[in-house]
């Protein structure tokens, strides 16, 4: 499945460097949201989990070469530094989940998730919106 993915980023690396950022918490949220409104739903849980999958393998690809265009000449040092950040996500998510499951269980764990790559998603839009119209006035100056 990672080799697809990889042949899937190979393809269309632009796209999806300049996307893909924004298409996979959204995918990601929707996934959540289908969780909730399905319910207790094992084979459409099993689709959902699954195209997951298939959507997350670019994204490992997709991290690496963000990190070799944006810093070329320190792509090792960028990399440590993402791996770090990726590593205290997880640490800072599995804890904050952990309470929101205590409080409101499962169901409020996805919609947490869900509200959290939403609020992401915009964030790196309106990121990638201010980087675009700032090296427009650049060009122009």
């Amino acid at each position: 499945m990672l080799f697809k993915a990889r042949l899937c980023v190979g393809r269309h690396g632009k796209g999806l460097l300049l996307h893909g950022p924004v298409i996979y918490p959204d995918a990601q949220s929707s996934r959540d949201f289908f969780s909730i409104a399905l319910g207790q739903a094992p084979l459409a849980d099993g689709l959902l989990v699954a195209l997951w999958g298939m959507a997350f393998g670019t994204v490992p690809v997709t991290w690496s070469t963000w990190i070799t265009v944006t810093v070329p000449d320190e792509a090792e040092s960028g990399g440590g530094l993402l791996v770090a950040i990726i590593q205290l996500s997880i640490a800072v998510g599995a804890a904050a989940g952990g309470a929101v499951f205590d409080a409101s269980g499962a169901r409020g764990v996805f919609l947490a998730a869900a509200m959290v790559l939403l609020v992401a998603a915009l964030t790196i839009f309106t990121g990638l919106r201010t980087h675009r119209s700032d090296r427009g006035h650049s060009k122009a100056a």
